[in-house]
C-alpha cells in the first residue's frame, strides 16, 4: 500500500486521497510524524476531507500534540457529521482529561447519526453516570478486535498487569486430579493459559474477539478456543465437567453477574474451584464506571457465592492495572465449589 501511494502522489501531489492513503501506510508502521505530515497534505489539498482531519488528530494525539488534536477531530466532525470515529476521538480525548461530560456530549451527538451502535450507547452511559447490566457485545468485541496486535505489551510492559501469574497461583495447588479441564473466560491473548499451562491441564478459552483469540492460538496451549459470549462459552461446557473456572480482568465488562455465577457453579465438579478479579467498589452490587469498565462490591460476590453452592476460601486486595497517575484497585478471590 506504501509503495503504490508513493508512486500516486510522485505522479500527482495534489491528489489528497493518495497522501491520505500514504499517511495510513505511514501511521501503520509506527512512523507518526511522517503519517502527519501526509495528513497535512492532504487536508490543504482538499480541507473538506473528513478522515484525513481525523487521521491529523490521531496522529497529533499520539505525538503528544492534545490541543491540535482536539481542534482536528472537530474539524473532522464539522466536515462530516457522521463519520464515528471523529466523535469516538474527541469524547476519549475529553475522557482522558476527566471531562466526561464533554464526552458525554460526544456520543450522544453521534447517537444521532448511529442511533443503532451499542458501542456509543455504553460509552454514552458510563460518561452520564449511569449504570447498566453488561457492556454490549458490539463494544467488547470492536474493543479488543482494534487492540489485539499489541495488547500483551500493552497491558504487561505498560500498565504492569499481573493479574494472570496471581490467580494462577490461586488455581494450581487446587488442581490435584490430572487431567484438569479448565475454562479460562475473556481469555483473551491466552495472558492465564501461559500462567496456568502444565501437563495434564486441558485448557478452554472464551472470547468475543476473533482477533484475541487468534493471538491466543499463536502460543499453543489450549486445547480449545471458542468464539463466544462468556455465558454462551460456560453454556457448551457439561455439568461437573470443570476442575476450575478462571477469569482475569473480565468481570470489568459484566456488570450483574448472578446468572454467571450460577452457570460457572453448575459446570465445576464438586471441589472445583472459581477465581477472578474485580474492580473494587466500596457498597452497593455493582457500578459503571465512567471509564467504562465495572466495579463490583465484595459483598454482592459473596451473596452470590452462597447462593450458587460456592464458598469464598480467599479474597486479596491487589493492584489490577495502572490508570493515570496510579493504579486501578480491587481483588483477586478464589471460590469453591461445596
Amino acid at each position: 500500500m506504501a509503495r503504490r501511494s508513493i508512486v500516486r502522489v510522485t505522479e500527482d501531489p495534489q491528489d489528497a486521497g493518495a497522501w491520505y492513503r500514504l499517511g495510513n501506510a505511514r501511521e501503520d508502521e509506527g512512523r507518526d510524524a511522517e503519517a502527519l505530515a501526509c495528513f497535512e497534505r492532504a487536508v490543504a489539498i482538499d480541507p473538506g476531507h473528513a478522515r484525513a482531519w481525523n487521521n491529523l488528530g490521531a496522529a497529533s494525539q499520539r505525538l503528544g500534540d492534545l490541543r491540535r488534536a482536539e481542534s482536528a477531530y472537530r474539524t473532522a466532525r464539522s466536515r462530516d457529521p457522521a463519520l464515528l470515529q471523529s466523535h469516538l476521538n474527541l469524547g476519549r480525548l475529553h475522557e482522558s482529561r476527566g471531562d466526561y461530560a464533554r464526552a458525554a456530549a460526544c456520543y450522544r451527538a453521534a447517537l444521532t447519526h448511529h442511533p443503532d451502535d451499542g458501542m456509543l450507547a455504553h460509552l454514552l452511559a458510563a460518561a452520564s453516570g449511569e449504570n447498566t447490566p453488561r457492556a454490549p457485545r458490539q463494544y467488547v468485541q470492536a474493543l479488543f478486535d482494534e487492540q489485539a496486535r499489541g495488547f500483551d505489551a500493552h497491558l504487561v510492559q505498560e500498565l504492569e498487569y499481573r493479574i494472570p501469574e496471581v490467580l494462577a497461583d490461586l488455581v494450581r495447588p487446587a488442581l490435584t486430579r490430572r487431567p484438569a479441564q479448565v475454562l479460562d473466560l475473556g481469555c483473551g491473548t491466552g495472558l492465564v493459559g501461559a500462567a496456568l499451562a502444565a501437563e495434564g491441564i486441558e485448557l478452554t478459552g472464551v472470547d468475543l474477539s476473533a482477533d484475541m483469540l487468534h493471538q491466543a492460538q499463536k502460543r499453543g496451549i489450549y486445547v480449545r478456543l471458542i468464539q463466544a459470549d462468556v455465558l454462551e462459552g460456560l453454556a457448551q461446557c457439561a455439568g461437573t465437567s470443570l476442575a476450575a473456572v478462571v477469569a482475569a480482568d473480565m468481570f470489568i465488562y459484566v456488570g450483574e453477574l448472578d446468572e454467571l455465577f450460577a452457570e460457572a457453579s453448575r459446570a465445576l465438579v464438586q471441589g472445583g474451584v472459581f477465581a477472578f478479579s474485580i474492580e473494587a467498589l466500596e457498597s452497593g452490587s455493582y457500578r459503571l464506571q465512567p471509564t467504562g469498565r465495572y466495579a463490583h462490591a465484595l459483598d454482592y460476590v459473596r451473596a452470590l457465592a452462597g447462593n450458587c453452592g460456592l464458598s469464598v476460601e480467599r479474597i486479596a486486595d491487589a493492584r489490577i492495572r495502572r490508570q493515570g497517575q496510579g493504579y486501578a484497585t480491587g481483588s483477586v478471590v478464589l471460590m469453591r465449589k461445596a
